[in-house]
Order: C-alpha cells, then sequence, then structure tokens
C-alpha cells in the first residue's frame, strides 16, 4: 500500500508544478508564477541542505516538482512567445 502511495505523491509532485504555470495567460502573471517559484524552490533547496534535520518535502520529490515546473515553464513561455498580437 505504501508504493500505491509513493507513486500517487510522485505523481502529483510532477503534474501540479507543471500545471502551474500554464495557467498564466500574461507576461506580467507568468513572471509573478516564476518569482514565486524562485522562492519556494530556494526555500526547498535551503531545507534539504540543512544536516541533521528532518526535510518537509525531501530530495527526491523536490526533485519532481522541480523538474515538472521547469517543463511547464519552458512549455509557456514558447507559448507566449510565438502568440499572435490580437487584431482589434
Amino acid at each position: 500500500m505504501s508504493g500505491i502511495f509513493a507513486v500517487f505523491a510522485g505523481l502529483l509532485c510532477f503534474i501540479v508544478p507543471l500545471a502551474v504555470p500554464l495557467f498564466a495567460q500574461r507576461w506580467r502573471t507568468f513572471a509573478i508564477i516564476v518569482a514565486l517559484a524562485v522562492a519556494f524552490f530556494g526555500w526547498l533547496t535551503w531545507d534539504i541542505g540543512r544536516a541533521g534535520e528532518a526535510h518537509w518535502i525531501g530530495s527526491f520529490l523536490g526533485g519532481l516538482m522541480l523538474f515538472g515546473f521547469a517543463a511547464g515553464t519552458i512549455a509557456k513561455f514558447v507559448m507566449l512567445l510565438g502568440r499572435r498580437p490580437d487584431q482589434a
């Protein structure tokens, strides 16, 4: 049962950060999301770097989150760059 929980937690830790930047519609919203992610992953790096204490998330799930967010960020960046200007 714990294996099923681990697979489910790993899937969520990849899919949710992948989806977060894809919800941005404008450059400003995208920049805010990226700034919040930089703060979160900075904290996560600090948390994992502490010796002798329990980590809140862990390095494996944190790595999945970082990789998922990076993939979503690259995809949304390309989408925003390729967007055609509105013809009014």
